[in-house]
């Protein structure tokens, strides 16, 4: 099949986050069964604040007539709704996080961008001949925030089992009298709710003095959550890490004992995949689609939304026992093949066939 995608996310895994690395797998491997997949994305790219203006502006410049040798052409997030109803081949909204339900926990200049950009996702949902999307949890969402009634397709994002192994062997070294360590990484985004693993942090150390969280990436919360990690007196507790290079924050993953993302929101969770992959038991809020991926007592432990207190237990139940974070970290590294890209390329391509 010939494609073409269409996605303003930048492409990289710094501002890309995991809507790009997810998308990368699948256009990768697409790629290697013959199939030819074009990227049509912005030339260049543009900061945060300047982002939303950016992407209004390039997807009204797209032009319908630049996709007619198309088999079929698949618009990310709300790209591609300037022309998908005008165009002579299927267009394909392909939806990762609904900007509208992700748009419910941000505030100020975000949550105002993310609720215009929700008003062109619904657009391009509903002028899509076919919706796919992520998770159950998402089907759902669909439904009740854009009014969409109409068939839609499930498809997990993939992820690169074998190329993740390859970082891990590239990467792997001991590190000797380590400290009890719990890695977060997430754009801080409020959704993401960070603040809440630092007000766990601080219960934590009482069960486990020497514990460490280290946090890896950035976003528009990491201000606060550095004041209020030292207005908490964690500074030998919590390590902010900001953006890391690749090899570097799959060290990171080797290094922690229990991976803890609490994010109140998430249309499938990549990291969670990630950690799963390494062989790490995961502490996250039993919320949106996370328990769909991480079942309770299986893969690691689900936590009260918004409570630190029974965040800080449950980081607390695997680090004290170190033989029951081993198994929950085997049962999400078996987990995590179900996602494995050719699986999921297959199953994408399946749906892209029967329009």
């Amino acid at each position: 099949m010939k494609l073409a995608f269409i996605t303003a996310t930048p492409q990289n895994v710094r501002l890309g986050s995991g809507t790009f690395v997810g998308t990368a797998y699948l256009i990768d491997h697409l790629r290697s069964l013959g199939h030819r997949v074009d990227i049509h994305a912005p030339s260049r790219s543009s900061g945060m604040m300047g982002y939303t203006a950016h992407r209004f502006a390039w997807n009204l410049s797209l032009n319908p007539r630049d996709f007619n040798s198309y088999d079929v052409v698949v618009g990310l997030d709300m790209d591609g709704y300037t022309i998908a109803d005008r165009l002579q081949n299927p267009f394909v909204a392909y939806i990762h996080g609904i900007i509208a339900d992700e748009a419910q926990f941000e505030r100020g200049w975000v949550r105002l961008s993310l609720e215009l950009m929700a008003k062109a996702e619904r657009l391009s949902v509903h002028r899509a001949n076919q919706v796919i999307t992520v998770s159950t949890y998402s089907c759902k969402r669909l439904g009740q925030l854009y009014q969409y009634s109409q068939p839609i397709a499930r498809v997990p994002p993939p992820f690169d089992l074998q190329g993740w192994d390859r970082a891990l062997a590239a990467a792997a070294e001991e590190l000797p009298d380590q400290r009890p360590t719990v890695l977060c990484v997430g754009v801080q985004y409020p959704r993401k709710n960070v603040l809440t693993l630092i007000q766990a942090a601080a219960i934590l150390r009482n069960h486990v003095p020497t514990v460490e969280v280290r946090i890896a990436s950035q976003g528009p919360e990491w201000p606060h959550l550095c004041r209020l990690a030292k207005q908490l007196q964690l500074q030998q507790t919590v390590t902010f890490l900001g953006y890391l290079a690749y090899p570097d924050l799959v060290r990171e993953y080797i290094n922690c004992q229990v991976f803890c993302l609490p994010s109140l929101q998430e249309g499938f969770g990549l990291v969670f995949a990630e950690a799963m992959a390494t062989a790490k038991p995961i502490v996250a809020s039993r919320s949106s689609s996370t328990p769909e991926l991480i079942e309770d007592g299986i893969q690691g432990l689900l936590a009260t939304p918004l409570d630190a207190e029974d965040l800080a237990e449950k980081l607390a139940t695997i680090l004290l026992s170190p033989d029951r974070g081993t198994a929950m970290g085997k049962a999400g590294r078996s987990r995590v093949g179900e996602f494995e890209v050719s699986a999921i390329a297959n199953q994408f391509i399946q749906v892209l066939e029967s329009l």
